[in-house]
Order: C-alpha cells, then sequence, then structure tokens
C-alpha cells in the first residue's frame, strides 16, 4: 500500500476531523484528503493573527474555496501573552499551544472529536520543533508524521492530486523573523510584512526579511541575487519602510537560520 492510500485511509478511520490549516502544502493536503473522505464532517481551521502575513491569509482561504472544503477563520491576539511577546526560544510553543487550545475548543463546539495538523515525518525528524511539542501535549495529531510522509512526498502527492500548493515555497510566520530576546511588536511585525511585500509584489517567493534594528537582513535564494543586487528601487523602498540599512546575506535563504 503506498503512503497516499495510508494516509487516506489514517483519515477516514477518523471519523470526524479539524484541521489546523496554514495555507502551506503540507496541511493544504491534509484539509484535502479529509474533505475528499469525511465531507461536512472534516472542518479547516485558520487562525488569522498579525503574525500572518495578508498576502498569505488571502491566499490560504482561497486555496480553501478551491478545494470546496468547509472552513472557518478565526482570529487570535498573541499579543496577550507575555510569553510570546517576550521572544524566547519558546516562542513557537506557546504560540502554538494558544493555536491549537483555540481549535480544540471549536473542534468541541462543532462535536468533532479530534485535531489534525500539517506536521510532516521531516519536522519530526528536525532538531527545533517546540510546535511539535505543543500539540502532543493537548492531543492533536500528525497524518503525515503517522504515515512517514516527508515534504518531497507530499508535494508530490499533492501534485497527483492537483492542489495548487505542491510547490509553493515553505513559510513561517512573521514572528520569526525577529531575533530570540528581542520584543514581538505589532510595529515590529508590520514592518516586516511591508519590507517582505516589496519582494513579494516582484515575484521573488521564499524570501525573508529578518529584523535587526535598524537593518534589513534579506535572505533569499540564490536565483533572486542578481536581482536584488542590480534593482536599487528594491532597496530605496524598504529603506522609506523605516530602515536605515539594507543587506543581502550571501548564504541565502535557509528555514530556521535564526533559531
Amino acid at each position: 500500500m503506498d503512503k497516499l492510500q495510508q494516509l487516506r485511509e489514517r483519515i477516514a478511520r477518523c471519523g470526524s476531523l479539524c484541521v489546523a490549516y496554514s495555507g502551506g502544502a503540507d496541511s493544504s493536503l491534509v484539509v484535502h484528503l479529509a474533505h475528499e473522505a469525511l465531507g461536512d464532517k472534516a472542518l479547516a481551521v485558520l487562525v488569522d493573527s498579525p503574525v500572518l502575513a495578508r498576502r498569505d491569509r488571502e491566499a490560504a482561504i482561497e486555496i480553501l474555496q478551491k478545494l470546496g472544503a468547509r472552513y472557518l477563520v478565526v482570529e487570535e491576539n498573541p499579543f496577550v501573552s507575555q510569553e510570546f511577546t517576550a521572544n524566547s526560544r519558546r516562542r513557537c510553543y506557546f504560540c502554538k499551544k494558544s493555536c491549537y487550545a483555540l481549535i480544540l475548543q471549536i473542534a468541541r463546539r462543532e462535536g468533532i472529536t479530534l485535531v489534525a495538523d500539517g506536521q510532516n515525518a521531516d519536522d519530526f525528524r528536525s532538531p527545533y520543533r517546540p510546535g511539535i511539542q505543543a500539540a502532543r501535549e493537548l492531543g492533536v495529531i500528525s497524518p503525515l508524521a503517522d504515515c512517514a510522509m516527508g515534504k518531497d512526498e507530499v508535494r508530490q502527492y499533492s501534485l497527483l492530486l492537483g492542489i495548487v500548493t505542491w510547490n509553493k515555497p515553505a513559510n513561517a510566520c512573521l514572528s520569526s523573523r525577529i531575533p530570540y530576546g528581542e520584543a514581538i511588536t505589532p510595529e515590529r511585525l508590520s514592518l516586516i510584512e511591508a519590507a517582505e511585500e516589496v519582494l513579494r509584489r516582484r515575484k521573488m517567493e521564499g524570501c525573508r526579511v529578518r529584523w535587526h534594528q535598524n537593518i534589513a537582513r534579506i535572505e533569499a535564494p540564490r536565483k533572486y541575487f542578481d536581482t536584488l543586487v542590480n534593482t536599487p528601487e528594491i532597496a530605496l523602498e524598504i529603506k522609506a519602510l523605516g530602515f536605515q540599512y539594507i543587506t543581502l546575506d550571501l548564504e541565502g535563504f535557509r528555514s530556521g537560520s535564526m533559531n
């Protein structure tokens, strides 16, 4: 039995399922298969907060509408948690635990027994995934990991099923652009989002703007280096937002580079 069939059967056995949805390739595959197997007994929940870029929010909702899945968008204010805003190395744990707790409340209200996330098998092999601990503590299941499905397989099966996120670059929340120990504020998140929008308007996906007080450090796939260096308007537009210096990280984009 291939992993896709295993995943289908794993999800079908749940009977009903609430999926913590982010708009990325992993959770989109879980939502697609949950909707396919469970119909209206499947519910995708997108937690909308200031750590989610507006462009990503709209794209995530559009994907759900194309899938035809039942969904809810719920707002959360992470700034009420000092554990989150203090931005310790446990930031992701506190944020994820709050989000999962909110989704569990919705699931209970809807009469749904289980909540699933989009963690894949590669995530469980990663040396630093505090969000996994939060999920386990609250009983959130990870169907992709349960079926030993890694990121490459998620993309392959998503392409096979015609899910538009099959080649979507991985993306982390905006707070991951701020170094640990520096406070997370609405103003800083808005600044980071606006700076990254300068790049995304130019179709440069998979880039990060790391916040270092008055310095914006751009991490980008190497295929964009020439454009970044030879388009002076990019630096001017980001400077106009309030940064004093704009730098290009010569190591390129690395997921979790600030961990």
